[in-house]
């Protein structure tokens, strides 16, 4: 999984999934707002590229120099909740890809508002 630093060299590179059939492109990142670390690969794909689906970053890798192994299958990641690509995610939003992909949410901070992933945008 890349640290911040290392994201611009993840944008728009091919996205495999676990099965290595390729998904879509690297579109963006969610990080989380605690750790400042990546958590959320945002990838675009589609027969028109119009479709972005939240595929988390766990466990993937960079293959040779132009692709992303995601660890989950195509099917398991175009099953996934249909979120809007905002700046940032509700903490239901999250939840809900939490939850679709197994992952542990973690302890909500007390207050009614805190946002925990935002979007990571890569400046060229």
């Amino acid at each position: 999984m890349p640290g911040t630093a290392d994201l611009h060299n993840w944008i728009e590179r091919s996205v495999l999934d676990a099965n290595d059939r390729e998904i879509g492109h690297a579109d963006g990142f969610y990080v989380d707002d605690r750790t400042g670390e990546p958590a959320f690969l945002l990838v675009k794909g589609g027969r028109f590229g119009l479709h972005l689906h939240f595929v988390p970053l766990q466990d993937a890798e960079l293959v040779g120099d132009e692709a992303i192994k995601v660890a989950w299958d195509r099917e398991t990641i175009e099953d996934a909740p249909k979120i809007g690509a905002d700046d940032h995610l509700s903490p239901e939003e999250e939840r809900r890809l939490f939850d679709h992909y197994g992952l542990q949410f973690g302890e909500e901070p007390a207050g009614a508002a805190v946002v925990v992933l935002r979007r990571w945008v890569v400046v060229s």
